[in-house]
């Protein structure tokens, strides 16, 4: 097989930006989707805290104490001076010692804190739970009271043997409370939510028209369609017959091309083949069958794609297994003989010399013959055909036409010596 015909076509930026552009309307639904998701996700989530008071709960057992004169230095030094020995090593091999408790020096002073308020001599600690901090968990009341009792009792120890006297006394024995505080960063006005939403809504738009340029880019890139009639052009070497699109999908298109397909001359018949590919064999053969008859020219459509037809007849002449053809006439100058699979057995109909006889007894009674075949792709006996008649069109869809596909016609008709006089193209 001939190595110059190659399925390797690059896409531009303009070339994707270009077929991209005619899905505007999947880029559209994408977009309005993306955006009702991601802008609804967002209003649900800010929607509690829309000029709301919020609040945190926190449960923890707090114990405090009064300062004594143990040193020359001011309420507040005093103060830090405490908060910082009950963070110490000192106080943290003291509480084990007392408590029994194992724990790390990390979990220890991440455990609990304390604070003093502004020129006070009055110190209070806290301990949060539950909680967990490192290797210690703090699960219940009991426990957090428990875990108080033994820091007052260390610090209590250490103070008094590094100043050599009491540094503070209990003011409160430890006790669960439940604190409240607002959380003053959780609450949004109205303007800001619907800023936040429209923000929302924006970038959901985004989103979708770039996953549709992605996916739809991708989906070009691996299944190789042809970009457009020209590509096709370009593969099978052949001059585009039309361009059929939804606009121009009418009689007038169809008769042109039969002009074109036309023997000039005006002699003898002339026998055309119909190379499909994909799923528009039916159409096309049958329109320019009737087209050459409204031109009251004499014409035979071989349908060799009606596989099934209980009117046929054509299979069992051709095997051999009746000695009567019966044609079909549709109008005074348009007949047509279909096939059924099933009477040939598998045995090759077209490839049959009785078909080649019975095509040139009927060029001798029609002034065209148009073949209908199947599908190219999946069967070759559009190239047998083709081999008989004078003419041959290939009639494809540009969407549901593979570039492997079209390479694949163009060596198989170049190595049969099979002349391509013009393509069809189906752009709907």
């Amino acid at each position: 097989m001939s190595q110059r015909y190659e399925s390797r076509k690059e896409y531009s930026l303009m070339d994707v930006l270009k077929y991209n552009l005619r899905k505007w309307w999947l880029a559209a639904i994408m977009a309005v989707l993306f955006a009702v998701i991601v802008g609804g996700y967002k209003a649900k989530t800010l929607m509690p805290y829309i000029e709301a008071e919020t609040y945190d709960e926190k449960m923890q057992v707090e114990a405090s104490v009064l300062l004594t004169e143990y040193n020359s230095e001011g309420l507040v030094e005093r103060g830090t001076n405490i908060m910082k020995i009950a963070k110490s090593r000192s106080v943290y091999q003291e509480f084990c010692k007392l408590t029994g408790i194992e724990l790390t020096q990390q979990a220890f002073t991440d455990m609990f804190d304390g604070e003093q308020t502004e020129a006070s001599d009055v110190v209070t600690f806290f301990v949060v739970y539950p909680r967990t901090s490192w290797d210690y968990a703090v699960d219940d009341e009991e426990q957090a009271i428990t875990f108080m009792n033994g820091l007052i009792q260390a610090l209590d120890t250490v103070t008094q043997k590094g100043y050599g006297t009491k540094c503070f006394s209990i003011l409160d024995e430890p006790a669960s409370v439940r604190r409240v505080e607002k959380v003053a960063s959780y609450t949004i006005s109205n303007s800001e939510f619907r800023q936040a939403v429209l923000k929302a809504v924006t970038a959901g738009i985004l989103l979708g028209i770039l996953l549709e340029v992605v996916c739809y880019t991708l989906w070009i890139m691996i299944y190789k369609k042809p970009k457009d009639a020209q590509e096709i052009q370009e593969c099978l070497e052949t001059q585009i017959v039309d361009v059929i699109t939804k606009k121009n999908e009418e009689e007038e298109t169809y008769k042109k091309a039969a002009l074109f397909l036309s023997n000039s001359k005006g002699q003898g018949c002339q026998k055309i083949n119909c190379l499909t590919v994909g799923r528009f064999a039916d159409t096309t053969a049958s329109c320019l069958a009737m087209c050459y008859a409204n031109e009251k020219k004499k014409t035979l459509l071989i349908d060799l794609n009606a596989a099934e037809s209980e009117e046929a007849s054509l299979s069992a002449y051709i095997m051999g297994d009746t000695t009567e053809l019966k044609l079909q006439q549709m109008n005074e100058y348009l007949d047509t003989v279909k096939r059924n699979t099933k009477q040939e057995k598998g045995f090759d109909l077209v490839g049959n010399e009785k078909f080649k006889e019975l095509l040139e007894r009927f060029s001798k009674q029609y002034e065209y013959i148009i073949i209908n075949g199947r599908d190219a792709e999946k069967v070759s006996e559009g190239y047998k055909a083709a081999a008989l008649c004078d003419k041959n069109l290939v009639v494809c869809g540009r969407r549901n036409t593979r570039m492997e596909t079209l390479y694949m016609i163009k060596n198989t008709t170049e190595i049969n010596h099979i002349h391509l006089d013009g393509v069809l193209v189906y752009d709907l």
